[in-house]
């Protein structure tokens, strides 16, 4: 298996965790946490399938949107429309989870900027993602369950 591949499956591997990280930060309503967690499944998801395709990127936000939809638009296909709505979604979630913010005068906590209802729809669309990627994984032989 080349290095590329290996990356992805561990990537994958590692999405797996911040997805069940995710899901328990659900039960325990921290729910910045199950949001940040999200957003780390997404990307790292992101990552093993431009890993496959030889494209390193170290960062996230909008240029690793970019260079997810560049590397796939010659085979583009439907499913993969989730992997972006959750990186558009998500994306804002990597700071805002995690750190408090200062808008209009007024700062604002994680718990102030992360409701039930986000964390529910982050964790939905991170389940979509590995549900997306993880088939992509299998018909590339890189991963087999």
């Amino acid at each position: 298996m080349s290095i590329y591949k290996e990356f992805a499956r561990k990537y994958f591997k590692e999405c797996l965790k911040d997805l069940d990280r995710a899901l328990r930060a659900i039960q325990f309503r921290d729910y910045p946490q199950a949001a940040f967690y999200s957003q780390q499944c997404v990307e790292k998801c992101a990552k093993a399938m431009l890993e496959v395709r030889r494209r390193v990127v170290y960062n996230h936000g909008p240029e690793l949107l970019t260079v997810f939809i560049d590397a796939f638009s010659d085979e583009w296909r439907g499913e993969y429309d989730a992997v972006v709505t959750a990186m558009e979604f998500l994306t804002e979630y990597y700071t805002r989870a995690r750190y408090p913010t200062l808008f209009r005068g007024k700062v604002y906590s994680p718990d102030d900027v992360v409701s039930s209802d986000v964390a529910l729809k982050a964790v939905e669309l991170a389940k979509k993602v590995v549900e997306v990627v993880g088939s992509y994984l299998r018909r590339e032989g890189i991963i087999t369950n």
